[in-house]
């Protein structure tokens, strides 16, 4: 048994928020920050082959990626509720699995920065994502900040789990990495655990407040309290006035309160953002939509940062 499973909607149970209506108290939210902040160094880790798949993007483009078993992340986390449940509280946040927004966003992100299979088969890095500070928040396999990445892009990735970062985000970076074409420049890439509200200061102190071009995220919004949590970090370290942030995540989802619907209520109320669709995806048989989000400074503040 393996990590990846089903990602349908009707499987999507995480028992955490009963209902939309469940809001997290004040004084409760910032007096649980989960998981502290910190970076794991990044040493090129080789994975067992036998592991690895590749995961169609489109008829062009593909990523490499690592299964982790049922019984590993159960040893890993050293939480025997690993083996039934893709999120646990404060323990484990799903970065084990693959998750279909995560896809969606690669997808977005080829047609958004006109990315083609000669993108990353020469050694002529010309493309819009060159360059760029991108960051991918809960990234767990990593596949859209891999995809900036071999665009060109330097990228830093989080997750709430250390050990997802190191026995599964890293080996996946150093296999696709390792699949660019001999002489094509290596951008950089960093790693850093923890819960989002950590992270936003940590960034900060480490030099990173208002610093990222992009930044990246799918299936993180399926809480009102990790929606408040995903924000908050969010206004922290996007840059002002030209950063934009793109979330992919199903509209609503089964039995936790969250999804896209909800999300952008919350960006409309706290007033920074404005918000918008920019890709969606009908899911078959569920009455579900699966969706891009896009997040961006209004263009009134523009003047200011001239």
């Amino acid at each position: 048994m393996d990590a990846e499973g089903a990602t349908q909607t009707e499987g999507f149970s995480f028992n955490f928020l009963q209902n939309a209506d469940d809001q997290v108290e004040e004084d409760d939210f910032y007096d649980n920050p989960g998981a502290p902040a910190e970076e794991e160094y990044y040493r090129p880790t080789e994975i067992d082959q036998d592991s690895l798949e590749a995961v169609s993007i489109n008829d062009e483009v593909s990523l490499l990626k690592g299964r982790v078993s049922a019984d590993s992340i159960v040893e890993l986390l050293e939480e025997p509720k690993a083996a039934e449940s893709d999120l646990i509280p404060g323990v484990y946040e799903g970065g084990f699995k693959l998750w279909e927004g995560s896809v969606d966003l690669c997808k977005f992100l080829l047609n958004k920065y006109q990315l083609k299979g000669s993108t990353f088969k020469g050694t002529d890095v010309e493309n819009e994502l060159q360059g760029k500070r991108v960051l991918e928040l809960g990234c767990g396999h990593g596949l859209p900040g891999m995809l900036a990445l071999m665009a060109g892009a330097d990228v830093h990735f989080q997750d709430y789990n250390k050990v997802v970062l190191t026995s599964l985000t890293i080996p996946n970076v150093t296999a696709n990495l390792n699949s660019l074409a001999a002489g094509r420049p290596r951008p950089s890439c960093r790693f850093f655990s923890g819960d989002w509200l950590n992270i936003g200061e940590y960034l900060t102190s480490q030099g990173f407040g208002g610093y990222y071009d992009i930044i990246l995220t799918s299936e993180s919004v399926y809480s009102l309290e990790s929606q408040r949590r995903l924000l908050e970090c969010i206004k922290q370290v996007l840059q002002p006035p030209h950063g934009v942030v793109y979330v992919a995540s199903k509209t609503f989802y089964f039995g936790v309160g969250g999804g896209t619907k909800s999300f952008r209520e919350v960006v409309k109320r706290d007033g920074i953002f404005e918000v918008k669709t920019v890709s969606k995806v009908e899911e078959a048989g569920s009455g579900n939509v699966r969706e891009v989000l896009e997040l961006r400074f209004p263009a009134s503040i523009v003047p200011y940062f001239l």
